[in-house]
């Protein structure tokens, strides 16, 4: 959790990787630790009793066991290596079954379920030939120890009989020692097989530690940092340049410079990919930049502790996430130590008041995974509720409504307007009907503001915004153009089967039919 969120885009599924670890650890550490203790103690109290009992021919069976100790070492270190491997190809296979059942709608809806099942089985054979070849390793070890083991008992009866033919040892004595080294050879034999196990949990908990190590790039510790007893919610960007770690080739910010007076709406709008979202993640500090200075109230954000300045900021995105539970939990993450008076204030100023006392438990209905129970309008609602509950001074808006139908935007950007009173606030928008009304509008191209001004002020440069509005008031009039030809098409054939009887539709009957189809 402490992680920066480039490092969690590009260490796979930290999760599933993590769970997988640690399966093969407390399998390693367990009983196979306690097991390999025993065996490890009962070969040195037997070679110990051995060499009391008959230094000589111990010492000539002793010779075998660096062969023993070596072909263990070896194993080991290769399991550990290939362990390593194995898992890092298993959290691949855990990844697309995470992503297949948290999408499992999206994969229904387009028929992949044999493409991922297929994606899966790759990663999962590869896995496969990894564990084949471990198993392979461990035969080949077990079968080296068990020969040298044996050679070493066949060399040792030889050896003992020859010293009591020539009197230096008695039957008895031979008979100690011999025993002793059987039981303490076949001790090591049981230790070897347990090393693997071993060397498996080492594999894994280098995987472990190298998380648990990590210094974050960006420091969420709490108390860490500045805090001001007040914000004024002023914004600026110096000369911001910023690229993605994972395209390390692409500029998504050139040199950005921008301010925001304390209590202003700044609109962005632009192409896909000029930066705007980007604009959000670096305010909210999930990324910092390559260059240049975001500063707050004239402070660079890097200054100020991290989750007391993420506090003063609310956000607001197209797709607003909810979380298993109640819509009164979710409300209620915006401030935890809220109260139900406070939860229920907040939902009334998001217009969500009436659909949750609609709802048969009100505030205590389950939304669903990922709020699959609400439509899109009521998860925006539940989202600005949120967000009105933390009272952000900053409030991040990154495409809050596009999302939505007529009615639902009507609802949600009424909300959204009592939200932005009072707060400096950072519009995204592709409609710009939403963002006519903004203080200053900024138009975005590759990473640049090439334009800025109100809506008025672009409108009679004509430049890029400009444009931008021409193109939406063609696309809108070509819709109202195929609403009317649609419109007449359904009078015309509802004329045409009314034909012969006493009663014509009214206009009202075509527009319900229309609307109906519509």
């Amino acid at each position: 959790m402490k992680q920066e969120i480039a490092y969690k885009n590009t260490s796979g599924t930290v999760s599933s990787t993590l769970n997988a670890d640690i399966s093969v650890i407390q399998d390693g550490i367990s009983e196979k630790v306690a097991a390999f203790l025993n065996q490890a103690s009962t070969a040195c109290v037997c070679v110990g009793m051995a060499f009391y009992m008959g230094w000589n021919i111990t010492l000539v069976l002793m010779a075998v066991s660096p062969l023993l100790i070596l072909s263990g070492v070896f194993q080991s270190k290769f399991i550990t290596k290939s362990t390593q491997t194995g898992l890092k190809k298993t959290s691949k296979a855990n990844e697309v079954t995470s992503e297949t059942m948290g999408g499992i709608r999206t994969v229904y809806s387009f028929v992949s379920e044999t493409l991922l099942a297929q994606r899966h089985l790759q990663y999962l054979t590869e896995v496969s030939q990894t564990n084949i070849k471990n198993s392979h390793l461990m035969s080949l070890g077990i079968a080296f120890v068990t020969f040298f083991r044996f050679g070493m008992y066949g060399f040792g009866m030889w050896y003992g009989g020859k010293l009591i033919l020539d009197g230096e040892m008695d039957i008895g004595s031979v008979i100690t020692v011999f025993f002793n080294i059987v039981f303490g050879g076949m001790a090591v034999g049981i230790a070897s097989q347990i090393l693997p196990d071993i060397a498996k949990a080492k594999g894994a908990a280098a995987g472990i530690f190298s998380i648990l190590d990590r210094s974050p790039l960006i420091d969420a510790n709490e108390g860490v940092g500045l805090t001001l007893p007040k914000i004024d919610g002023k914004l600026s960007f110096k000369n911001v340049t910023f690229t993605y770690p994972t395209r390390p080739e692409t500029k998504v910010l050139k040199k950005l410079n921008l301010e925001l007076i304390p209590g202003q709406k700044v609109a962005l709008v632009g192409p896909s990919g000029s930066g705007k979202s980007t604009i959000i993640q670096l305010l909210e500090r999930f990324y910092d930049p390559e260059k240049g200075t975001i500063m707050m109230d004239d402070i660079d954000i890097k200054s100020f502790d991290l989750k007391w300045y993420r506090r003063n900021l609310g956000l607001v995105s197209q797709e607003p996430i909810l979380f298993s539970g109640t819509i009164f939990e979710n409300i209620l993450f915006g401030k935890p130590d809220a109260t139900s008076e406070e939860v229920e204030s907040a939902a009334k100023m998001a217009n969500a008041y009436e659909f949750i006392m609609n709802q048969s438990d009100g505030f205590n209905t389950l939304v669903g995974e990922k709020g699959t129970q609400l439509s899109g309008g009521q998860k925006q609602r539940i989202a600005i509720a949120r967000a009105i509950l933390k009272n952000p001074k900053i409030l991040l808006l990154d495409e809050a409504t596009s999302a939505l139908d007529t009615e639902s935007e009507r609802l949600v950007q009424n909300a959204l307007d009592n939200l932005m009173e009072g707060r400096t606030t950072i519009i995204i928008a592709h409609r710009l009907s939403t963002v006519r009304n903004a203080d200053v509008i900024c138009v975005m191209m590759n990473g640049k503001i090439v334009e800025q001004g109100t809506h008025d002020q672009l409108l009679e440069n004509n430049g890029v915004y400009s444009n931008l509005v021409s193109k939406q008031l063609a696309t809108n009039e070509e819709k109202i153009l195929k609403k009317e030809s649609k419109m007449k098409e359904s009078l015309l054939r509802m004329s045409n089967s009314t034909h012969g009887k006493n009663r014509m539709p009214s206009m009202k009957d075509s527009l319900i039919e229309v609307s109906t189809e519509m």
